[in-house]
């Protein structure tokens, strides 16, 4: 068995080539697709996987946001291995609320939708989240056809829209708002996938983790009174002030405070990393700017609050309303967002992290570590795999700006990963 894989990897890297892989990544990361505009990247991918004979599918909640869904069949009676990237970036999309949300510079020229090769080096967030380990993976799987691997199990290759973290809320409702639900979930729930092993292709700096965090989001809501500004009150203690904004001020600090004191709390240690969770402020709402004269009587913040796999929501909101009352304002707390967090089944991802970790080594040479906690503190979609019971871990290239080195070298290791998996019976 031994020289027979030896055999098969010597193959399988030779049909790897450094130039199709650049021209797949630049061609790929170049198509612009800020959620929820996926489509175009998603077709791009949908047409590769034809040509090169994977049998592709989309699968989606709406025509326009689908992921595109290939095989690379095996003879059926080993593991099935999954693959999977967003199509989905972030950044400006045309829409009325990119005004408020992004720098003047940004919206003119927006480094994101650029993707460009310098001296060895990729540029560009579609490269980097998620399109080049994307890439990676696709030439892998390209390889161990061209190869000709007899292979026991399928591996999937998947492309996903709705990743980046946006979420209905208010009168943002509809697809156009909707993230994770319409990707990664419901490609499981509807792609007819059936594997064992997953990936989270996305880069970790070449280390892997099997653990990530949860998250819920709230809506944290202050009223005040309304007041002309000829007649404007300004009492030195902010909690009684009429206007809503001016009584945020030390319910912010407050949230900061809880910000602080939480992830020192919260932060763990698992088999499958670290997880620090974390708390951010991401929006504010008051007041008219077209009416600044009547101060404002509403103000709402929105907070993303990270958690641990196994929390609920109702932990969380204890100690956020401990946090508010401790700011002596009065406010209204509304989950409105909860996704939960998983580690994989330590028993079932042990062999597949054998596995990636003879991968890993066979093509870097070097031990295979975990990752740095702020890969497996935030929201991958193994999260999702994890949750349908497909063991699942993340593992990738140079998060920021690889090089066309680090990209090769991904391409070899989940081509080897492959192979370590697909060339086994199961028992």
């Amino acid at each position: 068995m031994s020289s027979n894989m030896d055999h098969w990897k010597q193959k399988v890297l030779d049909c790897i080539d450094e130039q199709e892989l650049t021209d797949l990544i630049l061609a790929l990361s170049n198509i612009p697709s800020p959620f929820p505009y996926e489509k175009e990247a998603g077709d791009y991918v949908f047409e590769w996987m034809k040509k090169e004979g994977f049998e592709p599918k989309r699968v989606g909640m709406t025509e326009d946001r689908f992921s595109v869904i290939g095989k690379l069949k095996g003879e059926g009676n080993g593991y099935n291995l999954l693959f999977s990237s967003h199509l989905d970036v972030t950044g400006p999309r045309g829409h009325v609320t990119d005004s408020w949300r992004f720098k003047p510079e940004n919206m003119e020229n927006p480094w994101w939708q650029t993707a460009k090769l310098v001296d060895g080096k990729f540029y560009g967030q579609g490269v980097n989240n998620d399109k080049g380990p994307m890439a990676c993976f696709l030439i892998a799987a390209k390889a161990l056809k061209k190869a000709g691997v007899p292979l026991k199990g399928d591996i999937y290759l998947t492309a996903c829209p709705g990743e980046m973290g946006q979420e209905p809320v208010n009168e943002f409702q509809g697809p156009f708002f909707h993230g994770k639900d319409i990707g990664a979930e419901y490609m499981m729930t509807h792609g007819g996938i059936i594997a064992d092993y997953g990936v989270a292709a996305e880069g970790t700096d070449f280390r892997v983790s099997w653990v990530e965090a949860g998250k819920t989001f709230f809506k944290i809501t202050v009223t005040g009174s309304w007041q002309y500004t000829p007649w404007a009150e300004h009492p030195t203690n902010f909690k009684e002030h009429p206007n809503a904004i001016v009584k945020m001020v030390p319910l912010i600090e407050a949230l900061e405070r809880f910000a602080e004191e939480y992830e020192r709390k919260h932060t763990t240690h698992y088999p499958g990393g670290t997880v620090v969770p974390k708390v951010q402020i991401g929006a504010i709402r008051g007041g008219a700017p077209f009416y600044v004269s009547s101060g404002c009587e509403v103000c709402q913040l929105f907070v993303d609050v990270r958690i641990l796999p196994g929390m609920v929501p109702g932990e969380v909101y204890d100690e956020l309303k401990q946090a508010v009352a401790e700011a002596g304002v009065e406010a209204e707390i509304e989950l409105y967002l909860f996704r939960q967090g998983y580690h994989a089944d330590q028993e079932k991802i042990q062999p597949f992290v054998e596995a990636l970790r003879k991968s890993h080594q066979h093509v870097l040479g070097s031990e295979l570590e975990m990752t740095e906690p702020k890969f497996s503190s935030m929201w991958r979609d193994h999260n999702v795999f994890n949750e349908y019971g497909v063991a699942s871990l993340t593992y990738g290239p140079t998060r920021f700006d690889p090089t066309v080195e680090n990209m090769v070298e991904t391409a070899k290791v989940y081509a080897l990963l492959a192979l370590e998996v697909g060339l086994k019976e199961k028992v």
